[in-house]
């Protein structure tokens, strides 16, 4: 059961991974936030699809109102609007650092469990996330003696979507429990989509749309891969799994991220930006490590028990 769970994870990884790729393409001759509309829409229509093939029910049963409330939290805020900023960011950054700055959502997870959970932050944590802020410094930086002017605004909105998305994950861990994986993702989805349409009908101006076949092709890969099979094994992997071993997976992403750039885009990262990213790993993996001398998890909202 864990060999399958650490499967889904890194299955998780590697869709993100892409899509970060995926979504600097696809923003070129779609507007950010018509792209993001497609995605949560085709990836929630898939979902519904395959729900009424077999025949399960498209309303999750015998939710409380606190449920819904998490699940409206984790779907309008740590989906939508995340997705949103994450998407509209990597339009205006490139897919390397985009790719990096999305990590930031493990460590964003870690300090959610201290303040809204009450957990306590280990000593080897602290260093990891320091660790792991030190790493996102040093990719914005991008060259040695260029400074902040090197910072775009696309780097930021990735860093404010990545944190939301950390913000959603210990929500999203609780609602495993009780809405079946393929129920959560479209419940993820749909209200999300729902909720960026008045945005869409009031934003100034036309937005964005000139796709080619190409482009259309890449658009329904990345709402078929990111907005539809990654939420799905990104909700196989969480019951599997403690929360930290899916967020320290899920650190892999921008090794994806990083190969698929190099291949199909000729994209080399500075060293700087490797020496950063190298440093966001680590962290990340030593921010999301356990603590051994915690007790067994059964009850209670620890790190070690998430």
């Amino acid at each position: 059961m864990r060999t399958r769970g650490y499967l889904f994870a890194l299955l998780t990884a590697a869709f993100f991974g892409a899509g970060a790729v995926l979504a600097n393409r696809v923003t070129a001759d779609i507007h950010p936030l018509l792209t993001t509309e497609l995605n949560l829409a085709i990836g929630a229509a898939l979902l519904a699809c395959w729900l009424a093939v077999r025949r399960r029910p498209l309303v999750p049963r015998g939710l409380t109102a606190g449920d819904w409330a998490r699940l409206g939290l984790v779907s309008v805020l740590g989906t939508g609007l995340s997705l949103a900023l994450v998407i509209t960011g990597l339009s205006m950054t490139s897919p390397v650092n985009g790719g990096f700055l999305i990590q930031l959502q493990g460590p964003a997870a870690v300090l959610a469990s201290v303040l809204l959970a009450g957990d306590r932050l280990r000593r080897w944590q602290t260093l990891g996330l320091a660790t792991t802020l030190l790493g996102g410094l040093l990719i914005l930086l991008h060259s040695p003696g260029q400074g902040f002017t090197t910072v775009r605004t696309g780097d930021v909105l990735v860093l404010a979507g990545a944190l939301l998305a950390g913000a959603a994950y210990l929500p999203a861990k609780t609602l495993t429990a009780r809405i079946p994986a393929v129920e959560l993702s479209h419940w993820r989805l749909l209200p999300a989509a729902l909720a960026l349409l008045p945005v869409l009908l009031l934003a100034p101006g036309p937005l964005r749309w000139h796709p080619g076949p190409g482009t259309l092709l890449l658009q329904l890969l990345l709402a078929v891969t990111n907005f539809c099979l990654a939420y799905l094994t990104l909700h196989l992997a969480l019951p599997r799994l403690r929360a930290w071993e899916t967020a320290g997976v899920l650190q892999m992403e921008p090794v994806f991220t990083l190969l698929i750039s190099l291949l199909a885009l000729g994209l080399t990262p500075t060293p700087l930006q490797l020496l950063g990213g190298a440093l966001m790993i680590t962290g990340g993996l030593a921010a999301n490590r356990p603590d051994r001398r915690a007790a067994p998890a059964h009850g209670g909202g620890g790190l070690s028990q998430l």
